[in-house]
């Protein structure tokens, strides 16, 4: 698989993913003592990739869905209001007109505070300088034109004592069976536990259903449940749409999850979700 995130904007994983992140972010902001956030492989969307179909089966769908006077969707609605332009209300009349859906930086950077600090890392050059561009203007935003996977070691554990980790990476396969992004993830998630344990991380990975996946995600998921940290959530979001060529489903490891992470995401989401 080749999850290139400019092709995806704003597909069921998005609105997934990102929810989960606002509501994590929403909870490091109660206390006024400062957080740290680590994006480690960009994904900040753009106008021509919100006009795919994923777009409409993703978040035009779920507005069209909820109950936009839902509170726990006030800052996601408020980003959305923001990247467009627009009221609030331009939702409920509208929403097949939004053009824009941000990415996980562009939501990080909505919730910094003047004592927060991020850093956003990405390995590919023109992405990196696309990132850097976009996200220009904040002194509290450090950008790394380095492996993402590589940094546990360089930037953890942060002065700030307290932050949010996103792991998000393409699990591109190349000329492999299956991607290297499963034990990349892996071994981050080991170093990080030993400097920065108490975190909260967020480990997205696609469900395929394809031969070798199964195997691979099983692994994966064990190796995730050996790691030694306090507690672990794993989401699983199963969208609407039985499309073989299509990723169906997802999921989400939450680590060290915020308090009624999962009474919230059951509320929005419903029986789309499984937690474990």
């Amino acid at each position: 698989m080749n999850y290139n995130h400019h092709y995806h904007a704003g597909n069921f994983a998005d609105v997934f993913k990102h929810l989960t992140l606002i509501f994590c972010l929403e909870r490091l902001c109660e206390k006024e003592t400062a957080f740290f956030a680590l994006d480690t492989h960009y994904d900040l969307q753009d106008e021509p990739a919100i006009k795919t179909s994923e777009a409409l089966d993703g978040i035009l769908k779920f507005l069209q869905t909820q109950n936009l006077s839902n509170s726990l969707l006030a800052n996601y609605l408020k980003i959305l209001s923001k990247i467009n332009n627009c009221e609030l209300k331009f939702f409920k009349n509208n929403p097949k007109k939004i053009r824009f859906y941000p990415g996980s930086p562009y939501i990080i950077k909505h919730f910094l505070r003047p004592q927060d600090r991020t850093i956003f890392a990405e390995i590919k050059k023109e992405e990196f300088l696309l990132l850097k561009k976009n996200m220009a203007g904040n002194k509290k935003i450090n950008f790394l034109n380095q492996d993402g996977f590589l940094l546990a070691k360089s930037v953890l554990p942060p002065p700030e004592r307290r932050g949010i980790i996103l792991i998000d990476p393409a699990f591109e396969k190349n000329s492999n069976l299956t991607s290297q992004d499963y034990e990349k993830t892996i071994d981050f998630l080991k170093e990080a536990q030993k400097r920065f344990a108490h975190a909260i991380y967020l480990v997205w990975h696609p469900i395929i259903n394809k031969e070798n996946e199964e195997k691979t995600l099983q692994k994966f998921y064990q190796d995730i449940k050996d790691l030694k940290f306090k507690e672990i959530m794993h989401i699983i979001f199963q969208n609407d749409e039985n499309n073989a060529l299509k990723m169906n489903s997802c999921g989400l490891f939450v680590i060290n999850p915020v308090f009624a992470m999962d009474k919230k995401l059951r509320e929005v989401f419903g029986d789309k979700i499984n937690i474990k």
